[in-house]
């Protein structure tokens, strides 16, 4: 009984840590070769973490592709907005989409790592959205967001 006591209050800290992308929204399109902004949001939570880094890929396809091209690889650090309580804790990244990447669908996934509670339990999360990569003279389009998460827990030995 004390493991599975053990076991929820490791998923419920886990879980509390949870990053999520709050730009681009839902169904954006974005140019190729053009630069567009994304925000990394971070909630609150009651248990402490340290957030050491993130990597942003953007992958022709669904979800299954991995993270594909590195668009950014670096320190995630999210902080209040000004007036605070306008946002989440978040960071905002200028990113570009290479001008070579084919139009269609594409995964812009990211791999979110911290290190979580007094224990500093390492923790990787991955999410990602899906957005449309048009050429620069084509019209804008609209598709779905498909989110998945996946956490790893380090064992400390």
């Amino acid at each position: 009984m004390k493991f599975y006591a053990t076991l929820l209050a490791l998923v419920s800290a886990v879980v509390a840590q949870s990053a999520q992308i709050g730009a681009p929204q839902e169904g954006s399109s974005v140019a190729a070769g053009s630069n567009f902004t994304m925000m990394i949001e971070k909630p609150n939570s009651l248990s402490g973490s340290q957030d050491i880094a993130i990597v942003v890929g953007l992958a022709p396809g669904d979800v299954d592709s991995g993270l594909g091209e590195i668009l950014y690889q670096g320190p995630f650090n999210p902080q209040y907005a000004t007036p605070p309580g306008t946002l989440p804790p978040h960071q905002n990244y200028s990113l570009q989409i290479p001008a070579s990447f084919a139009a269609g669908k594409a995964t812009l996934g990211v791999a979110h790592f911290s290190l979580i509670g007094a224990a500093t339990l390492p923790n990787l999360e991955i999410f990602n959205t899906t957005l449309t990569i048009t050429n620069a003279t084509s019209g804008s389009s609209v598709t779905t967001r498909a989110i998945r998460s996946m956490r790893i827990l380090g064992n400390r030995a």
